[in-house]
C-alpha cells in the first residue's frame, strides 16, 4: 500500500531581489544563489517562486499535504497563493509545513521570500561562509507531499548489542486501537524482527546482527508503519556499530582503529555548500578510500542528507561539527542550542556519523573568558546527554585555543615542508607526551599571555582553568596539518579555457597570497621557466612537494604509538586554498595512487638523522612498524633493496608486532655506494604475511654524492670557513688584497669597499644581521613571522639549473635533498628582470606571490660581483654533501667571472 505520494519541486525557480523585482532570473534548487553567476556577490533579501499542480486526491477528507524544505540559509517566509502559510529560521535543518488550507488541486503558486542578514551574521552559524563567501537560499531539496491525517513525524533508531530501541513521534496520538508496525529488515532484504504495538517506544530484538564497518557497510532498514485505511508508513536505514574512546584509543566495533582521515569543506564546483547528486557523492567517497582514508572530518557544517547516507553505503566514517557563529552572546548559544539538537535528530541514524564537535580553533567563543568556558562543558555534557553513542570534541584546538573537557584530545598545526621538518618531528613527539597547553588554563595578566603565545609549546606549564575536566586518557588526534599543491589549471577551465569565477577569490586572505587570477602570468614574469619548463612542470612540482611533506608529516605521527590518528588538510581543494588530495573537481593530484600505501593500517616509517652522503660513507636507516590491520602479521618478514643495487637488499625475519602499536623492526646497514655523479637514491620496502603475500610497501629516498673536487684551485679569505675549503682544494689567504674571491657570512664596510674596487664576494648570508653595510637595491629579510614563513599556504622554493647547480639531483623543486639547508632569510629588492639572469634559487609563496630570492648575482659598482645565498651552508660544509657542491658551484662561478 502506498500512505505517501511526494512531488519534487528541485529544478528551476523564478527568483529576483527584493529591491529589482522587475528583474527575474532563473535559479537551481537545491543551490544557494550564490551559485548564480548574477549572484554570486548578492547579500540583500530574495524572492522564489515556482508553480506545482496538486492532484485532487491530494485535498482528500483526512489527508494533509505536507510541504518540506532540506534546508534554507538563513529566515524564510513561505507563502502558497498569496496566504503565508508558515515561517522559519535557521541555515541547516529541515522543516515543514503544513500547507493543506491554502492548497486548491490544480495548478497552485509557491513563493518563498529568503533574507540571510549581514547585521546578524556574528550571531549565527555559519561555518566557512565567512572565509569562501555567504550561502544564501534554498541550498537542499524541496518537496510536497500527500500524507495522512495522523503521520509519523520522525523515526530515531538506537541499536545496541542486539536490541534496537525506537523512539517514533507522530503529528497527533491515533485512536487508541490503532497500532503500529515494527520490521527490520537485514542487509539482504529478510526481515529479521517485527512488532505490533500501539508503544512508541519500543525495542526490537536482532539476532546476532551484522556489524557496520568501514570494508563492511552491513546496512538494516526498518520500517514503521501506522495502520488504518488512512495510514501511513517510514522507512529508516541504520546500522549496527559501536564507536568508543578507552585506554588512549580509538574503538570501532571493539576492535582499535587508527583514524586516517582528510577534512572535507564539503564544496563543490559549481552549486557550492550543495552536493550535485548522489553519483558524485559516492565516487569521491571511493577515491577517499582508494587514498587509504576511513574518516572524513566535515568541517564546521552540516552536510545535505545524502552525504551522510553515501557515507553509510560506502563504509566511510564521518567526524561532522557545528557551523559556528562568530561571538558568544545570547542569541548565538540559543541558537547553538537549537543548531545542535536539530544536527542530531536529523542525522543521528546514520552509522557512519561517529564524531560530533561543539567549536572549531574557538572560533565564536573566547576560552580566556571563565563564563564561555563554562558553557563549552555544559554544552559538551548536553550533547553527551542528548546522544551518548558518540563521541564528542569540544573544541577542536590550534594554537592559542584549548580543551575544557572532551572526548578526543585533538589539535591543529602546519608546517612547510622540508623547511621546518625538524620543528614537525619535534612538535609531534610533544603532542605524543600529552602536554599540558592542549587544555585551558586561566587567563591572569595580558603580559603572561603574550609570554605563553610567544612559544606555546615551550612555555612554563601552568594550572589548568577550573572547568577543566581532563581524564588523562583521551585519545590523542592531530586533526589539521598538510601542505599545498597547485592544481592542474586545465582541468579547472571550461570549454573555453576560462578559468573557474573563484580565481577572483581570495584576495582579502593571507596578504593576497592566496590570491589565485594572474598565476600563470606571474609564472611568466618571474622568468620560472627556467626552472619549469611549463607552468604544468612547475604545478608537478608543487605537487610532488605536497606528496612528500605528507608522507614525512604521516610517518612522524605513525612512529608514535600514542597517537591515535590524524586528519590531513585535505580532502579536495576549495576555491583558493589548494591543499586538497583531489581538487576542487574532484580530478585526483598526481601523487593519488602513492596515498594508499601511506594511508595503510599498517605502515613501515624510516628513521633518519640525514639523508645526503658521500659515497663510501656508512649510515643505517632504522625501521619502525606501525600496525593497525586486522591481519595477523606474525612470522611476517620486511624486505629492503636499493633500487638499481641488488647487491645491497636484506631481509628481517620472523617478525611478530603486536596489533595497534609501533614495533622496533631494526636497522639497515648500508654503504653508500660509488657513484660518478650525484644520484637520487630509492630504498625499497616491503611486508610480507608469513605466507608471502604483500601487507604494506614503502620508501626512503636518499642521496649518493661522489666526492666535491674543486676545476681550479683559488686564493680564498673566508675568515671562520678556512677547514671545509682548503679541504675542497682551495687555498686560504689572511687578507682582501691576496684574495681572488672572498667567502663571507656577514658583509661588512671592508667588503663593500673591496667590492668597490672590482672584487669578488661569496656572501652567505644566512642571518639577521648578515648585512652590516650599505648596497643599494636589495635586503637580506627573515622569513619568520612573515608569508615567506610558507607554514600555512605552502612556500614553494626552486633552484635554476640553468648556470649553477646542474649536477644536483632534483629536477628543480627545493625538497627533502636540501633538507637542513632550507633558507630561513630571503632576498628582497628584486625585480621580474632579475628573474630573467642573475636569480639562481627563489621562493614564492601560495599561488606565486610575494616572489623573492634565495640565491641571487648582483653587480657592485663598476666590476665588482656578489654572489649572495641564504641557504644554511656554512654549518653543514663538513657533513653534508648538497653544501658542499653549493658552495663550489658558487666559488667556481665567481671564479670563471674573474677570467
Amino acid at each position: 500500500m502506498t500512505y505517501r505520494t511526494r512531488l519534487s519541486l528541485d529544478g528551476t525557480w523564478d527568483f529576483w531581489r527584493e529591491a529589482a523585482p522587475e528583474t527575474v532570473l532563473t535559479v537551481n534548487v537545491p543551490a544557494p544563489w550564490q551559485a548564480t553567476a548574477e549572484l554570486r556577490d548578492f547579500n540583500d533579501a530574495g524572492w522564489y517562486r515556482c508553480g506545482l499542480n496538486l492532484p485532487a486526491t491530494w485535498l482528500a477528507e483526512e489527508r494533509v499535504i505536507i510541504l518540506h524544505f532540506g534546508a534554507v540559509d538563513y529566515f524564510a517566509e513561505v507563502w502558497l497563493n498569496g496566504i503565508l502559510i508558515g515561517e522559519h529560521e535557521g541555515g541547516y535543518l529541515p522543516f515543514e509545513l503544513d500547507i493543506t488550507a491554502a492548497a486548491h488541486a490544480g495548478a497552485n503558486n509557491l513563493t518563498v521570500r529568503v533574507t540571510d542578514p549581514l547585521e546578524i551574521f556574528p550571531e549565527i552559524p555559519h561555518g566557512k561562509q565567512s572565509w569562501y563567501g555567504m550561502l544564501s537560499g534554498l541550498w537542499q531539496s524541496v518537496w510536497v507531499e500527500s500524507r495522512a491525517a495522523t503521520h509519523i513525524q520522525h523515526v530515531h533508531v538506537a541499536p545496541q548489542g542486539e536490541e534496537v530501541s525506537i523512539e517514533v513521534q507522530l503529528n497527533r496520538m491515533p485512536a487508541p486501537e490503532i497500532p503500529l508496525g515494527y520490521e527490520i529488515f537485514a542487509p539482504n532484504g529478510e526481515i529479521v524482527a517485527t512488532l505490533k504495538s500501539s508503544f512508541l517506544r519500543p525495542t526490537l530484538h536482532v539476532s546476532a546482527p551484522q556489524l557496520w564497518d568501514i570494508d563492511e557497510p552491513n546496512l538494516y532498514r526498518l520500517r514503521v508503519t501506522l495502520e488504518g485505511a488512512q495510514g501511513d508508513s517510514i522507512t529508516e536505514t541504520f546500522g549496527f556499530r559501536t564507536i568508543e574512546a578507552r585506554q588512549g584509543q580509538l574503538w570501532l566495533n571493539g576492535r582499535p582503529l587508527y583514524l586516517r582521515a582528510a577534512l572535507d569543506q564539503d564544496y563543490y564546483p559549481e552549486t557550492l555548500c550543495t552536493p550535485p547528486s548522489e553519483a558524485f557523492l559516492e565516487d569521491q567517497f571511493r577515491k577517499a578510500k582508494a587514498m587509504g582514508l576511513n574518516c572524513l572530518r566535515t568541517h564546521i557544517k552540516i552536510a545535505d542528507p545524502r552525504y551522510y547516507d553515501a557515507a553509510d553505503r560506502i563504509g566511510l566514517l564521518i567526524w561532522t561539527e557545528m557551523p559556528n557563529a562568530q561571538a558568544l552572546t545570547p542569541e548565538s548559544q540559543r541558537r547553538a542550542r537549537e543548531t545542535l539538537e536539530g544536527m542530531v535528530a536529523r542525522d543521528g541514524n546514520h552509522p557512519s556519523i561517529v564524531i560530533w564537535t561543539i567549536i572549531n580553533e574557538s572560533w565564536g567563543i573566547d576560552l580566556s573568558d571563565p563564563a564561555q568556558r563554562r558553557w563549552l562543558a555544559e554544552t559538551y555534557d548536553y550533547l553527551k546527554r542528548v546522544d551518548p553513542t558518540r563521541l564528542i570534541v569540544d573544541n577542536s584546538a590550534c594554537a592559542g585555543n584549548f580543551h575544557v573537557v572532551t572526548d578526543i584530545e585533538d589539535f591543529h598545526n602546519y608546517y612547510a615542508m622540508p623547511d621546518h621538518y625538524t620543528h614537525w618531528r619535534d612538535w609531534v613527539a610533544a603532542f605524543a607526551g600529552r602536554p599540558w597547553w592542549t587544555f585551558a588554563h586561566a587567563y591572569t595578566t595580558q603580559d603572561a599571555w603574550r609570554t605563553f603565545m610567544h612559544n606555546p609549546w615551550d612555555a612554563a606549564p601552568l594550572p589548568p582553568a577550573p572547568e577543566v575536566q581532563r581524564r588523562g586518557n583521551e585519545p590523542l588526534i592531530l586533526s589539521e596539518f598538510g601542505n599545498w599543491g597547485l592544481p592542474h589549471i586545465t582541468q579547472l577551465q571550461d570549454g573555453n579555457g576560462n578559468e573557474p569565477w573563484w580565481f577572483e577569490t581570495g584576495l582579502n586572505w593571507g596578504n593576497g597570497v592566496v590570491y589565485p587570477h594572474g598565476v600563470k602570468a606571474r609564472y611568466t614574469q618571474y622568468h620560472l621557466h627556467r626552472t619549469f619548463p611549463t607552468f604544468a612542470d612547475l604545478v608537478a612540482a608543487s605537487q610532488r612537494l605536497e606528496y612528500t611533506a605528507l608522507k614525512y608529516e604521516i610517518e612522524q605521527i605513525r612512529r608514535h604509538s600514542n597517537l591515535a590518528g590524524y586528519v590531513i588538510t585535505e580532502f579536495t581543494d576549495v576555491h583558493w586554498e589548494c591543499n586538497g588530495l583531489l581538487d576542487m573537481h574532484r580530478n585526483p593530484k598526481d601523487f593519488f595512487t602513492a596515498l594508499g600505501a601511506l594511508n595503510n593500517d599498517d605502515l613501515i616509517i624510516p628513521e633518519w638523522k640525514r639523508l645526503a652522503y658521500w659515497s663510501g660513507e656508512e649510515f643505517t636507516l632504522g625501521l619502525l612498524l606501525s600496525h593497525f590491520s586486522r591481519t595477523d602479521l606474525g612470522g611476517s618478514s620486511l624486505e629492503w633493496e636499493v633500487n638499481g643495487y641488488p647487491e645491497l637488499s636484506g631481509v628481517f625475519e620472523a617478525l611478530a608486532p603486536k596489533t595497534a602499536s609501533v614495533t622496533t623492526v631494526g636497522q639497515i646497514p648500508l654503504i653508500v655506494p660509488e657513484v660518478a655523479k650525484p644520484e637520487r637514491l630509492r630504498i625499497l620496502l616491503r611486508l610480507r604475511r608469513k605466507d608471502g603475500t604483500l601487507a604494506a610497501e614503502q620508501h626512503q629516498e636518499f642521496f649518493a654524492f661522489p666526492q666535491c673536487t674543486v676545476a681550479k684551485a683559488l686564493k680564498l679569505y673566508a675568515p671562520g670557513l678556512e677547514a671545509p675549503l682548503c679541504a675542497a682544494g682551495h687555498t686560504s689567504v689572511e687578507t682582501l688584497a691576496e684574495a681572488e674571491i672572498a667567502v663571507a657570512t656577514t658583509l661588512t664596510d671592508g667588503l663593500r669597499a673591496y667590492l668597490l674596487q672590482g672584487g669578488r664576494v661569496l656572501w652567505l648570508a644566512e642571518s639577521d644581521d648578515a648585512l652590516q653595510t650599505h648596497l643599494e637595491g636589495f635586503a637580506i629579510a627573515p622569513r619568520r613571522g612573515r608569508d615567506w614563513q610558507g607554514d600555512w599556504a605552502s612556500s614553494l622554493s626552486w633552484i635554476c639549473k640553468e648556470q649553477l647547480f646542474g649536477a644536483l639531483p632534483t629536477p628543480g623543486e627545493v625538497d627533502f635533498l636540501f633538507n637542513d639547508l632550507t633558507p630561513e632569510h630571503v632576498i628582497t629588492g628584486l625585480g621580474p628582470r632579475d628573474f630573467a639572469v642573475d636569480v639562481h634559487a627563489g621562493l614564492t609563496v601560495g599561488w606565486l606571490h610575494k616572489t623573492v630570492g634565495l640565491i641571487a648575482e648582483r653587480r657592485v659598482g663598476q666590476t665588482g660581483r656578489l654572489l649572495i645565498s641564504t641557504f644554511r651552508l656554512s654549518a653543514n660544509l663538513a657533513e653534508n654533501p648538497v653544501a658542499a657542491w653549493m658552495l663550489r658551484d658558487m666559488i667556481e662561478r665567481l671564479g670563471n667571472s674573474t677570467a
